[in-house]
């Protein structure tokens, strides 16, 4: 089976550019978007991202390539095709940090994953998902993001919903902590449709609805006062994201492992995050209100 990589190559730029665009929308002064093209020997990238906006304190969307004939030695991958001699990965990370405290952090992936042998793919699958992770409560908020990422999923499968949202409760967890990370969203892998152009068109629709989710929540909530109490307490929260991405997120194991480029692999970290020992008396209140959402399930059973 023939793959034209250099097409599926420009349909995850494409990608890449509107969700970067819109969140340049998002801001008033454009000058805070910046890039970043690099290549290497098995690998190479494109960082788009804004540093310090009115929207965004700090904004990633990046596509990044690999092509490699060795498997990470920890890649369940591996198992499954031992004899493989090559594969290619490649697709768009985001993670939006947002200035203000009283908007959630969002994270979105599309990927594709190709798999073969003497230069003929065997396999391939699509991944990804999207997720958000608020530091105080918007039920309104929450419950749009849900409805419609269920009304996009419906529009393919009315079962994939309540399977993608709790395969993202169950990813985006820290044992560690015995919390959620957030409130959720949707998470798949090793997924695939009919045929690469209609599972490409699927993540398409991923990436629009996450579009007009995100811009809907920053409109809603960007002109809300906020103090440095809620600054202060957005920091602390941020650790958890830290904590997630070091210890138990397989996109970042995988991309340090397969040879990607470090640098654009941690670029989705917060730009400023405090680690005290214990939360301080004063935000004692914001942590026991945050922890009633983390427990809250909110996906829609309907």
């Amino acid at each position: 089976m023939f793959v034209d990589i250099d097409r599926l190559e420009e349909k995850f730029a494409l990608l890449q550019s509107d969700i970067f665009n819109n969140f340049l929308s998002l801001e008033k002064d454009l000058s805070v978007g910046d890039e970043d093209i690099w290549n290497s020997d098995i690998a190479k990238g494109h960082v788009k991202i804004i540093s310090e906006g009115a929207a965004f304190e700090k904004a990633i969307a990046s596509f990044s390539m690999i092509k490699s004939s060795n498997l990470p030695n920890s890649s369940n991958i591996l198992k499954r095709f031992p004899k493989s001699n090559g594969y290619i990965a490649m697709g768009v990370s985001v993670i939006a940090h947002p200035l203000s405290p009283l908007i959630p952090t969002s994270h979105l992936n599309v990927r594709i994953f190709l798999i073969f042998d003497n230069d003929s793919l065997i396999d391939w699958w699509i991944g990804g998902g999207c997720d958000l992770t608020p530091f105080f409560e918007s039920k309104e908020d929450f419950r749009f993001w849900h409805k419609s990422l269920k009304s996009y999923l419906d529009s393919y499968d009315k079962s994939l919903y309540k399977l993608f949202a709790k395969q993202c409760d169950e990813y985006f967890y820290l044992p560690h902590r015995n919390e959620k990370r957030g409130i959720g969203g949707i998470f798949f892998d090793d997924y695939k449709m009919d045929n690469i152009d209609n599972s490409l068109s699927f993540l398409k629709d991923l990436v629009k609805t996450y579009n007009k989710n995100i811009y809907q929540i920053v409109n809603h909530k960007i002109k809300d006062e906020y103090n440095e109490n809620h600054r202060e307490f957005q920091k602390i929260r941020r650790g958890r994201y830290v904590e997630f991405n070091l210890l138990h997120d397989r996109g970042t194991k995988f991309g340090l492992e397969s040879g990607g480029r470090t640098k654009s692999i941690l670029s989705s970290l917060p730009p400023a995050v405090s680690y005290p020992f214990e939360t301080p008396e004063h935000l004692l209140e914001f942590e026991k209100k945050l922890n009633r959402v983390l427990e809250t399930c909110w996906i829609i059973n309907q």
